[in-house]
């Protein structure tokens, strides 16, 4: 009899936790020299928090979150198969065709521009990828989702 699954090195999440043991965070980094960015974490217990930094105010919204919707994202992460994903999405690689035919895989590092940092922490492992130009989508998607659990001009501006 064969197994088929993969033996590996690589830390992966415990199989049984708490759900107070659990976090979300999602950081978004503005590109060198633009100002603003945002944080918004998510705990186990449901509280949730946004906070922009857009000098000269920070805007801070907060809210709960269910059991089931939080469950929910939690399970997105694992649809996703973010656990498999690698750290940093910053070196975009292409194949371009030489002239004598051949294809040559070229490697570009993208600098100075916007990214999300997409973090889970379950337990004591924790994972984390930086998403940049929407890459990998799915990442990017799961970002909006939670983006979208503060809709703007629910928040408390502090100058």
């Amino acid at each position: 009899m064969t197994n088929n699954a993969q033996a590996t090195d690589a830390p992966s999440p415990p199989l049984q936790y708490l759900l107070t043991q659990t976090s979300i965070l999602v950081l978004h980094q503005t590109g060198q020299g633009i100002s603003g960015g945002y944080e918004i974490s998510i705990n186990g217990n449901g509280n949730a928090t946004y906070v922009s930094n857009d000098p000269p105010q920070t805007t801070i919204s907060t809210r709960s979150i269910s059991n089931q919707s939080l469950t929910e994202l939690i399970n997105a992460f694992y649809q996703i198969h973010f656990f498999e994903f690698v750290d940093n999405y910053s070196v975009q690689k292409q194949v371009i065709l030489q002239d004598n035919g051949t294809l040559a895989t070229v490697a570009r590092k993208i600098l100075d521009t916007a990214s999300h940092k997409l973090c889970i922490k379950i337990a004591d492992y924790q994972k984390c990828i930086t998403v940049i130009d929407n890459q990998p989508a799915v990442a990017a998607q799961l970002v909006k989702k939670i983006e979208a659990l503060f809709p703007i001009g629910k928040s408390e501006v502090r100058p």
